[in-house]
């Protein structure tokens, strides 16, 4: 249900900008980075594979990785929509959510997640795609909700590092004699 809830959040972010009583909301670059990043207790690389599970667990497709610098990006998948345009014809676009994530330790056991999600339109005639067109998402939800994840599975991988696994001991089967 709650994956649900972030993709349905990063769709409904994406079909609209972001508006306050019919105007558009203007944020500073210091706004735009405390809603996207998060300091997180967990070393680099426990922070690095949680943030990569809940992306995958959120139907993002992983692009590019690299756990030394700490960049991660993604794109989901969607569908595109035939169009047609006198000039070139049949064509095809889709908007398609893009991710990119930078995780950096800040001190020992103190790591740093910075997520940026953007909108990606893309289209495509019989002569080759076009540019892309992006749009950023400064929804605070759509956020909030990946670093609640996010700060799930470092949770969850924390205690599976913590607790040793029961060594599993085969238990004879019952003999049953016959009376």
């Amino acid at each position: 249900m709650r994956g649900m809830l972030f993709a349905g959040a990063v769709a409904l972010a994406c079909t609209g900008s972001v508006a306050e009583a019919g105007k558009k909301v203007e944020r500073s670059a210091l706004e735009i980075q405390q809603m996207q990043s998060r300091d997180i207790e967990g070393d680099k690389a426990l922070v690095f594979g949680a943030v990569m599970t809940v992306l995958q667990d959120a139907g993002y497709r992983i692009q590019a990785a690299d756990k030394d610098t700490g960049l991660i990006t993604g794109v989901s998948s969607t569908k595109s929509k035939l169009t047609y345009s006198l000039w070139s014809g049949f064509g095809k676009s889709k908007k398609s959510p893009v991710v990119s994530a930078f995780i950096e330790e800040r001190a020992p056991g103190i790591t740093n997640v910075r997520l940026s999600f953007v909108m990606a339109k893309m289209r495509s005639t019989i002569y080759g795609s076009g540019a892309q067109d992006e749009e950023p998402i400064y929804d605070p939800a759509v956020y909030s909700d990946a670093f609640e994840k996010i700060n799930q599975s470092v949770f969850v991988r924390k205690n599976m590092a913590a607790s040793p696994a029961a060594p599993v001991t085969p238990t004879p089967a019952a003999v049953t004699t016959p009376q």
